[in-house]
């Protein structure tokens, strides 16, 4: 495995590349890398080359399957290239791998674009908006909102142990927005004023549950009982197609020291990266193909993802 294959790795595992589309493209690039580093001689070689990077960029963080979808195509593009002898050369078959790996970031920047003009137009002047963690697809809505005229306030969720929603207001701040940063269970005084809550996504399931970082359910709960309406900005490939056949996402868990350097000897320290957010409590889905009910995303997205892999 090439140098640049394993520091993308590393830069995953330690959070240094965050929020799920980032750490998708990053992986993408990664898979370039791949091709481009190996030093195989044929075009199996490479294809070998490739599938085990795959294997070590996807198991950098379990809970990713925007990351996998990629690397599932990827995988299928280089072993349908073989089947069909289509690239004979090693030259050509490098070319080919690279143009198609390039072709997978324009479409997440299509997407990316198509969502946030979705999110922002559903936005309207005067709103105050609650956010969680950092997702630079929701904070890419706001600040297409804001770039409108829409005068917009921000309140996040600080976000323990990792203090991302930090990034999340330093982000929103440069921009120009209103923002307040609370700590997490803070956000009570704050959601009796708001108008909505904007979260990201690491996963959506079968079902339309929401995996998202750990303290996502609980704000969404308390967004119900305060009668202030609850979406996630995600894309399409951000849904584990794997759920469909009863396999559960794995829910990662970070290392404790995170949340305790030296914790007492009879004291266990939980640190779970995520939490599942039921689909009873989300009002949406902001997609690049629209706002969609928590029902029916898994179908619209099932298609598009087997319709990129056909």
């Amino acid at each position: 495995m090439s140098r640049r294959v394993k520091q993308t790795v590393k830069d995953i595992k330690s959070l240094k590349v965050q929020g799920a589309r980032n750490v998708a493209k990053a992986g993408v690039k990664a898979m370039m890398y791949a091709v481009e580093d190996s030093k195989a001689k044929t075009v199996n070689g490479i294809k070998a080359d490739v599938v085990k990077a795959a294997l070590e960029i996807s198991g950098a963080r379990p809970t990713e399957p925007m990351l996998r979808n990629y690397l599932d195509e990827t995988i299928q593009f280089v072993a349908s290239e073989i089947a069909t002898v289509k690239t004979r050369s090693v030259k050509k078959f490098r070319e080919m791998a690279l143009k198609s790996e390039n072709e997978y970031l324009q479409r997440m920047e299509s997407d990316i674009k198509k969502l946030k003009d979705y999110g922002a137009s559903m936005l309207n002047g005067g709103m105050t908006i609650v956010t969680h963690c950092h997702s630079s697809t929701v904070t890419g809505v706001i600040k297409e909102a804001h770039k409108r005229g829409k005068d917009l306030k921000v309140v996040a969720c600080e976000t323990r142990p990792r203090y991302q929603g930090r990034i999340t207001a330093k982000e929103l701040s440069r921009a120009g927005l209103d923002v307040t940063i609370t700590v997490d269970l803070g956000v009570n005084k704050y959601l009796k004023k708001a108008d909505i809550v904007l979260v990201g996504a690491d996963a959506i399931n079968s079902t339309g549950n929401l995996v998202n970082k750990v303290g996502t359910s609980s704000l969404a709960r308390l967004a119900e009982i305060y009668d202030v309406e609850f979406f996630s900005c995600a894309e399409t490939y951000k849904y584990d197609p794997l759920t469909m056949f009863g396999v559960r996402e794995r829910i990662e868990e970070r290392e404790k020291k995170e949340v305790w350097q030296r914790p007492p000897k009879k004291v266990e320290v939980s640190n779970p990266a995520f939490d599942i957010t039921s689909a009873h409590h989300i009002n949406g889905y902001v997609t690049e193909m629209g706002i969609l009910p928590p029902s029916a995303l898994p179908g619209i997205a099932e298609k598009k993802i087997s319709k990129k892999r056909d």
